[in-house]
């Protein structure tokens, strides 16, 4: 049997846009995991992508495909061994965004001419060749959004080149503490995702879909080609402009894109002006902002009224179990002795 569906999504489902749009009308993440038990199967990694393998061994593909989508950005996870060579194109409309989450296999680019490193980000779009070869255990994961949404959610960095630059082949090679960084951060998320134990909706979802795109641009911002930039502030000053702009807004609502969008700022310039100055980069210090936000709501709130998921989700938390133990890292308590005491 083919790609066997086990949850309430169907793969068909995951491709048919009218379905999807009503996903995404509904405003709620779909999760579904899909079985590899053969060849065929791996005509489905990516969706969008029309491909055909051959095989170079008797080994049989087996593995396992996840689908996660809030309707407007879909994640594709894939962990399978088999040794093939695959050809193919893309047909979407779409940009995806992709990496190798470890570096048991080896996977050679036929496009690129070189061995795909866990951590380098590389993006496909319409008539992009799907070209390579995969020998042994390999666990990927793509990232597809619509181009304009790539450039808002990517804000100074991703629309200062337009959407024409991310509809292009494109590598982005980043050093090797980066590239682990990335494949860890995206590993994270994907636990995250589909460890997901409640429906995900409302700032949580808005939260997960800037998550998910998060850690795939930073293949671009730290580009090894990207040029250097001078920023005419020093980074106290631009910390300071972000408290500022962030102070008074809902912390739920407040998004690295946006912020980076209004105040003419770069990931590059906002991550050195945070590391120099606080010592963690923005991301963890709204995380943090946000974290903070849900303890005073919680030390006001009565238990018999309020639960600690229904406050975490209000805060942009998507993943409970990921949002307690960050908060019982922070306050040294867990979020429902807070809510009690």
């Amino acid at each position: 049997m083919l790609l066997r569906a086990e949850s309430v999504v169907t793969t068909a489902a995951l491709n048919d846009p009218p379905i999807r749009a009503a996903a995404a009308a509904m405003n709620e993440l779909q999760v579904t995991k899909l079985r590899v038990e053969g060849l065929e199967d791996l005509r489905r990694v990516l969706d969008g992508a029309d491909t055909a393998s051959v095989p170079l061994s008797s080994r049989v593909p087996r593995g396992t495909l996840f689908r996660a989508s809030t309707g407007a950005v879909s994640l594709s996870v894939g962990q399978w061994c088999a040794d093939i060579r695959t050809r193919g194109c893309i047909s979407t409309n779409r940009v995806s965004l992709g990496l190798k989450l470890d570096s048991q296999s080896v996977h050679y680019s036929f496009r690129s001419h070189t061995e795909v490193l866990p951590g380098d980000i590389y993006t496909l779009a319409r008539g992009d060749d799907v070209d390579y070869r995969v020998s042994g255990p390999i666990r990927y994961a793509f990232v597809s959004l619509d181009p304009e949404l790539l450039l808002r959610q990517g804000a100074e960095d991703a629309a200062r080149e337009e959407r024409a630059f991310w509809e292009q082949r494109r590598w982005f090679h980043v050093s090797p503490p980066i590239r682990l960084l990335i494949a860890r951060s995206v590993q994270s998320l994907v636990e995250g995702v589909l460890g997901a134990s409640a429906p995900v909706t409302g700032p949580a979802l808005r939260q997960l879909e800037a998550d998910l795109v998060e850690p795939f641009l930073w293949g671009f911002v730290f580009h090894a080609s990207h040029r250097e930039e001078r920023q005419a502030l020093s980074g106290t000053a631009i910390v300071r402009r972000v408290e500022d702009w962030v102070d008074g807004r809902p912390p739920a609502m407040i998004q690295l894109p946006e912020l980076c969008r209004e105040l003419r700022l770069s990931r590059r310039s906002l991550q050195r002006a945070f590391m120099e100055t606080l010592g963690i980069g923005p991301a963890r210090y709204l995380t943090l902002k946000r974290l903070a936000a849900v303890r005073a709501v919680l030390r006001q709130s009565d238990a018999t009224s309020a639960t600690v998921l229904d406050v975490a989700r209000s805060h942009g938390f998507w993943e409970l179990r990921q949002f307690e133990r960050h908060y019982r890292r922070t306050f040294r308590e867990s979020p429902a002795d807070t809510l009690v005491n």
